[in-house]
């Protein structure tokens, strides 16, 4: 009897063993894939950042290719070649982006030559402010010294201006990327059907291939659906920014309406440095404080209307955006690619969700509510 329950133990103990090795290796095999994909993300994110210069264009170029692409197709089956009409829509893009740059170049040359008077002008409007700006200043100074060893003061230079080298080296690569991206532009929108073909041919099974023209036409309808009425929105944004300026007196109304309807393009953040931008040039350009804030406090009147209310109402209706998978867009394209991925931000986010829905729409369980 004993022997018997001596073997039965030895062997419930055995078995107890293999559960725990089993378990054991599970455990490993899942810590080791989320090892692997953890290292694929920080290489993917060190490869999209190391490319930057590269890549945003040519992203730049997929998505707007996306949008006027049917319309390629429109001229095609009306008798016009594809790489016809691919040229002249690449041009007319070229042109609308000269026109805006020859039409802003000379209020932006003046407002640039202004800039010692600028900063002048402004410390003069808020030497009011300076002694509670300063105690603040001091108070925080002190919180931050707390438990940190005494240092030197700090010896400030003020070097020579070097505007020009400035402007140059900022200006040499965006002209170098502007190029690319027509380049890109063109070529993908010539052969932007050929690539889809290719793409679906790939895939063997007869229903892939039909999922995958339905993300394609996904898609490219959601893109263009909320490209094409948020540029409209903007015109009208810039158009009403324009009128508003113009009529309280602030100088180069035109400038103010185009970075208007530009920056919308940014949610949130655009609205919010469009208003800070015509509040300084407000101060500049008024006497008194109040009556200098008057148009940036005409404009955050103005595109509260247009966000809050026009928008969401237009756009709301073909294109549902979370606000807060919106920031959460905004904040790593932002990281990854600086201004240009924010403005890239939403319409990646558009494409990620139309490919999610398209993916995931028959797995996706009917929750109450």
């Amino acid at each position: 009897m004993n022997m018997g329950r001596d073997g039965a133990g030895g062997t419930g103990a055995s078995a107890e063993v293999v559960v725990t090795e089993k378990r054991n290796e599970w455990l490993w095999r899942r810590l080791s894939q989320v090892a692997a994909v953890a290292i694929a993300v920080v290489v993917v994110g060190a490869a999209l950042v190391a490319a930057r210069p590269v890549l945003v264009p040519i992203v730049a170029a997929i998505i707007i290719g996306s949008v006027i692409g049917p319309a390629i197709e429109g001229l095609s089956r009306r008798g016009v070649p594809t790489w016809l009409g691919s040229m002249l829509m690449v041009a007319g893009i070229a042109g609308l982006f000269y026109a805006l740059a020859a039409a802003l170049a000379t209020p932006l040359a003046d407002w640039t030559a202004r800039a010692p008077e600028i900063g002048e002008t402004l410390r003069e409007r808020f030497a009011s402010l300076k002694p509670a700006m300063q105690t603040f200043a001091s108070v925080f100074e002190s919180i931050q010294s707390i438990g940190r060893v005494a240092e030197p003061p700090m010896v400030v230079e003020v070097a020579d201006s070097q505007m020009l080298g400035s402007v140059v080296a900022l200006v040499t690569p965006v002209i170098g990327q502007f190029i690319l991206f027509l380049g890109s532009l063109l070529f993908f929108l010539a052969g932007r059907v050929q690539i889809k073909r290719r793409v679906v041919q790939v895939m063997t099974p007869r229903k892939t291939r039909l999922a995958a023209l339905r993300v394609f036409r996904e898609i490219e309808e959601r893109l263009g659906a909320y490209l094409v009425t948020a540029t409209f929105i903007n015109i009208g944004l810039g158009i009403a920014t324009s009128l508003m300026t113009w009529g309280l007196g602030l100088p180069n109304p035109l400038l103010w309406g185009v970075l208007a309807a530009v920056l919308n393009y940014v949610p949130y953040v655009g609205p919010a440095v469009t208003t800070l931008i015509l509040a300084m040039a407000g101060i500049v350009s008024f006497p008194g404080l109040l009556p200098g804030l008057l148009p940036a406090a005409a404009f955050l009147f103005i595109t509260s209307i247009e966000g809050q209310f026009l928008t969401p109402m237009i756009i709301g209706r073909r294109v549902s955006l979370n606000p807060f998978a919106v920031f959460l867009s905004m904040a790593l394209w932002t990281w990854l690619w600086g201004p240009a991925g924010t403005f890239l931000s939403v319409p990646l986010l558009i494409a990620a969700m139309a490919l999610g829905d398209s993916l995931l729409t028959k797995n996706r369980p009917q929750l109450p509510g």
